[in-house]
């Protein structure tokens, strides 16, 4: 039996993929049609924070967003991650394994990388290519956190408190306070 290549975007805590939106209960399986992002944080390797939500939730909390914040992520990726380059060059790679090899941003190897954040779009088991999978090292989170308005960083924060027992034993491992960037 050959791997699974999307097993990056399993839960680490299962093994298996993520069954359903952490916002809103959504069952993937239920609804093949709607798509879903994971994104997952790592530190030294290792797994610290994880999690699944559905287009519709990750959308409703995007617009609720300062416009500012906003405006400064497309900027942020417009300018440091060549969308139409990586597009190119990886188009034809329907494995994410090439795409999350480097942080997208500048390009530094995962592998050496202290902290790094993954985050691909799937719809049921299938992985939606461009510009999804992708990774960024915790530098270039760091910076895109320093864009990000208070009233952004607040909208984070109040998820993670609604959503989570309690902050994870190591988020305070995650870069800048643990807000991962990849929404």
């Amino acid at each position: 039996m050959e791997p699974d290549p999307h097993s990056d975007f399993h839960s680490s805590e299962t093994g298996a993929p993520f069954r359903d939106c952490i916002s809103c209960g959504l069952p993937f399986d239920h609804a093949p049609e709607t798509p879903y992002l994971v994104a997952k944080s790592y530190r030294r390797g290792e797994c610290i924070f994880e999690y699944a939500i559905c287009e519709d939730c990750r959308t409703s909390m995007s617009r609720e967003f300062s416009r500012d914040s906003r405006q400064a992520l497309n900027l942020f990726f417009q300018e440091r991650v060549n969308l139409s380059e990586r597009s190119s060059l990886l188009s034809h790679q329907y494995v994410p394994a090439p795409w999350i090899q480097k942080c997208a941003a500048c390009e530094k190897p995962r592998n050496e990388a202290e902290s790094y954040s993954l985050g691909g779009m799937l719809l049921g088991s299938d992985m939606i290519y461009d510009p999804y999978p992708l990774c960024l090292c915790g530098n270039c989170e760091e910076e895109i956190q320093s864009l990000l308005s208070p009233g952004t960083k607040g909208i984070w924060d109040e998820f993670v408190d609604t959503h989570f027992d309690g902050p994870p034993s190591n988020l305070e491992d995650l870069p800048v306070k643990g807000r991962p960037v990849l929404f």
